[in-house]
């Protein structure tokens, strides 16, 4: 029987650095709004940016597709959990995303593990900004690769770091395009740049620029003209498209080679059919309804001047994260805890999250939020100012 002792020692070692977590039970959620122990609560930290996880047309469409697929894939994709929906939704994210093939994954965690572990291996290097995901930090790890991190966007270093690296066999790049953590977008110009000069595999994650970024949502490469420059563009169905999975798109040949190599995608039971058909349905509604994610760009202008008039975020509109820098733990939560006590829920963001000092609220906004609603938000952050 395992000794307990040790664990609990952690648990309020964690507490004594105001690290510890535990989770928010929410109830009779409805787009920005619900219930947090029986408190009505009013949303500014989801990634459902176009509120799409409770459109009517989706719901319906996940109905229709429960009872003609039922409500699970009965096996992983390479055995009996491939239906035609999988397939048709599949070649839409690839002309969605400009590649010749896409491959779905359970969940954009996956996706972005199974990628990275299959494309490098012992011999290879994988070189990525400080900031990407965890989920592209542990996909690189569990690859054997040897991995070098450059600080944020600093893209000299980058090029320094392959300048001093080019004896490897396969070289990989790889960035996030909108940080998840501070709302900034990577230099797709400079990664480009970069990727020719040494030869190596970009691979961008989009998961917070799917749906959102360019001309038509179609992610943060759109409007660049530097997909066809993306070896690997992936992306989830979890935020915007307001579902739940995951893709990367490419040519036909790195889909073919994920679809034989990715122990990630190979070994997991396939995303069910009805996930699919509802994913089907918010690639068709986005390029249908653009007024839904112009919307959402209102919300960003009007968000971000009341932050900048506020002083707690400099620099242009970029993207619907919104952090606000607290430095430590402590002042962070009691942030976060005031706008409870307000009716918002915006939770502290901590280390290992963020950096160490970085402590921070963040706040997301949706298409579903009101402008009042904005300016509720606003009015408590302003009495917060005051009492920093």
């Amino acid at each position: 029987m395992m000794n307990p002792t040790f664990l609990q020692q952690e648990l309020e070692e964690l507490q004594a650095k105001d690290l510890y977590r535990s989770l928010r039970v929410l109830s009779e959620v409805q787009g920005t709004r619900a219930r947090l122990e029986g408190i009505p609560i009013l949303l500014f930290c989801g990634n459902d940016y176009l509120g799409l996880s409770q459109h009517p047309r989706l719901i319906e469409a996940a109905g229709k597709a429960a009872k003609k697929y039922g409500v699970g894939a009965g096996a992983s994709r390479l055995v009996s959990g491939t239906s035609a929906v999988h397939t048709r939704v599949e070649e839409k994210i690839a002309g969605w995303k400009g590649k010749e093939k896409a491959l779905l994954f359970s969940s954009g965690y996956l996706t972005n593990l199974g990628v990275l572990s299959a494309l490098a291996g012992e011999k290879d290097l994988i070189v990525m900004d400080k900031l990407c995901h965890a989920s592209l930090i542990d996909g690189a790890r569990l690859s054997g690769a040897t991995i070098r991190v450059f600080p944020h966007k600093n893209y000299e270093r980058c090029d320094e770091i392959f300048e001093k690296n080019q004896d490897y066999p396969r070289k990989l790049l790889v960035s996030d395009t909108v940080f998840s953590m501070d709302g900034d977008l990577a230099d797709l110009n400079a990664l480009v740049k970069i990727k020719k000069q040494f030869g190596a595999i970009l691979i961008v994650d989009d998961a917070h620029g799917t749906g959102v970024m360019g001309l038509r949502g179609r992610g943060a490469a759109e409007d660049s003209g530097l997909e066809p420059e993306i070896d690997v563009i992936i992306g989830t169905t979890s935020k915007a498209l307001g579902c739940l999975g995951g893709f990367a798109a490419a040519s036909a040949e790195v889909i073919d080679y994920l679809i034989n190599s990715s122990r990630a995608f190979i070994f997991s039971t396939a995303i069910p059919p009805v996930l699919c058909a509802v994913i089907d349905e918010a690639l068709t509604l986005l390029d249908e309804q653009p007024q839904i994610r112009h919307k959402l760009w209102r919300n960003i202008q009007i968000l971000h001047e009341g932050l900048s008039g506020l002083g707690l975020i400099q620099g242009p509109i970029i993207s619907p994260i919104f952090p606000v820098i607290f430095g430590e733990e402590k002042a962070a939560l009691k942030a976060s805890q005031y706008l409870k006590e307000q009716g918002i829920l915006v939770p502290a963001i901590r280390y290992p999250t963020v950096p160490k000092g970085k402590a921070r609220l963040r706040i997301t906004i949706s298409s579903l939020h009101e402008k009042e609603e904005i300016d509720l938000l606003l009015s408590a952050l302003r009495t917060i100012r005051s009492q920093v």
